[in-house]
C-alpha cells in the first residue's frame, strides 16, 4: 500500500515537473515581448502578464514562482529580448508575485491572496522614494500649450490598485476554480479579466518598489507623475493581450484543468486517521 502510494506521488511530481517546464517555456515567450520603455532608466517593460493566467490556474504557487523565475533568466539572455534585467536579477519577484496572487485566488485562498496584496502596497506606500499623491506635480503640457495645464487637487498614485483590492475582496473572486474549469465562456473570460487585472495590479507594485529602491529618489522622485500617466494604458494593454492569449488557451484545455483542480482538491484531503 505504501508503494502504491509512493508509485502515485512520483508519478504526479513527474507530471508537474513536466508541466512546470511547458509553461516556463510559455512565459518566456512573451517576457521578450516589447511593451513600452521604462521612464527614467534604459529598460522596456513586457507583456508577460499576458500568461500569468494560465501558470496560476494549472501551476500551485510554489511552482508558478519557479517557473517566472527559470523563464526571466531564460529570457534576460536571448538576443533582442526585451526582458533583459534591470533590477539587479530581481526582476522575476513582479511576475512571481503575480502568478502567486492567480494561484491562490484560483484555489480558493482568497484570505491569503488579500494579505499578500495588501502587504506588497503597504511596502510601496513605506518606501520613501515613492509617490503616494500625484497631481499638483502632474506633467505638463507639450508647448506652446504648457500655460493651458489646469491646477490639479492630490490624486493618489494607487487609484488603480485600490480598485484592484476591492475587486480581489468582492464576490467577483469567489468560485475562480469552478468558471476557469466548468463555466461557459463567458464566466471563463469573466475569471480571465479579474485575475489578469489583479495579477498585472501586484506586479506594478512590486515594479515600483524595486524601481524606488534601485534607481533612488533623485531619479524615482521625478518619475513618479510620468508613470502615474502612462501606467493605466500599460495595465489595459496586458489585461486586453490575457484575454485574447488566456481565454482559447484555457478553453482548449478544459479537460485538462478540471482534473488538475480535482486532484488539487484530493491532495489537500486531511488523511484518516
Amino acid at each position: 500500500m505504501i508503494e502504491r502510494m509512493q508509485i502515485r506521488k512520483t508519478r504526479i511530481d513527474t507530471r508537474m515537473i513536466t508541466l512546470t517546464a511547458s509553461l516556463t517555456a510559455l512565459y518566456v515567450i512573451p517576457r521578450t515581448l516589447f511593451l513600452d520603455r521604462l521612464i527614467g532608466i534604459s529598460g522596456s517593460l513586457t507583456f508577460s502578464g499576458i500568461i500569468t493566467p494560465v501558470l496560476g490556474v494549472f501551476l500551485a504557487p510554489s511552482y508558478g514562482i519557479f517557473a517566472v523565475f527559470v523563464g526571466t533568466m531564460i529570457a534576460a539572455f536571448i538576443p533582442g529580448s526585451a526582458g533583459t534585467l534591470k533590477f539587479g536579477g530581481l526582476d522575476f519577484l513582479g511576475g512571481a508575485l503575480n502568478v502567486a496572487l492567480i494561484s491562490l485566488l484560483v484555489r480558493g485562498r482568497r484570505t491569503e491572496a488579500s494579505l499578500m496584496y495588501v502587504a506588497t502596497m503597504g511596502l510601496f506606500i513605506v518606501n520613501p522614494n515613492t509617490e503616494i499623491f500625484v497631481g499638483t506635480n502632474l506633467p505638463r503640457l507639450p508647448s506652446p500649450y504648457n500655460g493651458l495645464s489646469l491646477p490639479s487637487p492630490p490624486i493618489p498614485f494607487l487609484w488603480l490598485h485600490l480598485v484592484a483590492l476591492a475587486v480581489l475582496v468582492s464576490p467577483l473572486t469567489w468560485n475562480l476554480r469552478d468558471s476557469f474549469s466548468f463555466g461557459s465562456r463567458r464566466d471563463l473570460t469573466k475569471a480571465v479579466i479579474v485575475v489578469a487585472f489583479i495579477g498585472t495590479m501586484i506586479e506594478h507594485l512590486v515594479g515600483g518598489i524595486l524601481y524606488a529602491s534601485i534607481v533612488g529618489n533623485a531619479v524615482a522622485l521625478r518619475s513618479w507623475p510620468f508613470i502615474f500617466v502612462a501606467y493605466p494604458f500599460e495595465r489595459a494593454a496586458i489585461v486586453l493581450g490575457a484575454v485574447l492569449a488566456c481565454t482559447p488557451l484555457l478553453l482548449a484545455s478544459r479537460d485538462l484543468v478540471a482534473r488538475f483542480h480535482l486532484r488539487d482538491a484530493k491532495m489537500a484531503q486531511p488523511n484518516p486517521g
